[in-house]
């Protein structure tokens, strides 16, 4: 695994959302930011770190895309096979909603939605706390701080990007693998992270992509960078 630049101090800002409240109740945690910008990555690494205090635990990734792609009765079976270990026929949402909570109320439950972005995939997927078992934790990653100020979600964490500092660390992962430039790349370097402005997804692509490149490759790239405006960076890099 990646050396997480930055990843420590944005784990402990969302853990921080559990501390003060009771051992009992059910916690509600929602990640939101920008695409981009790590909440999954946040999310993976507090989930592995704390899964193992919970008697289930699951991580369901891509809600967004898989909703999308295969619906969302058919992540209603993903969820609930894990639960049984087995897989069960077909319903609809408001069956699969209740098979969901028949299995979790009983239960000190470990739940991760990742990229959501629509208040169904809420409803029908995480529903509400009488859902769960004392001592739950559900975490929720979206780009969209309304739908879990709609949900009720109440302890929230904005990922910020990184710092200049980081954002170097982390571009130098990925663009040189070990050690640090030769002088003669350290202003475009210095090029490269402001243009990312922090984002780790950008810098993660954009280093991968001039890795092993000359200068003039990274003078021709910086050039076409240029011309692209900031609200297409994501979908040109994905």
């Amino acid at each position: 695994m990646d050396n997480l630049i930055g990843i420590d101090s944005r784990v402990e800002e969302v853990n921080t959302l559990l501390l003060g409240v009771g051992v009992d109740d059910v916690h509600f945690i929602g990640i939101w930011g920008m695409g981009g910008i790590g909440k999954t990555t946040i999310a993976k690494v507090l989930f592995d770190r704390i899964s193992h205090q919970f008697e289930f635990s699951s991580f369901i990734s891509d809600v967004r895309r898989n909703v999308e792609t295969s619906g969302l009765v058919q992540l209603q079976k993903k969820l609930i096979s894990r639960m049984l270990g087995k897989e069960i026929n077909g319903w609809d949402f408001d069956e699969g909603a209740m098979k969901i909570r028949g299995f979790l109320r009983l239960r000190k439950v470990l739940l991760v939605l990742d990229d959501v972005n629509h208040s169904d995939q809420l409803d029908y997927l995480a529903g509400k706390e009488d859902w769960y078992g004392f001592g739950s934790v559900v975490i929720i990653t979206t780009r969209d701080a309304h739908l879990l100020v709609k949900h009720g979600v109440v302890r929230r964490s904005e990922v910020q990007v990184l710092n200049t500092n980081e954002a170097l660390q982390l571009f130098f992962q990925h663009a040189f693998r070990e050690g640090y430039p030769e002088q003669s790349y350290c202003d475009l370097c210095n090029q490269v992270v402001k243009y990312a402005k922090g984002l780790p997804l950008a810098l993660k692509v954009l280093g991968s992509f001039l890795h092993g490149r000359d200068i003039p490759a990274w003078e021709s790239a910086l050039a076409k960078l240029r011309k692209v405006g900031n609200a297409e960076i994501l979908r040109l890099l994905k």
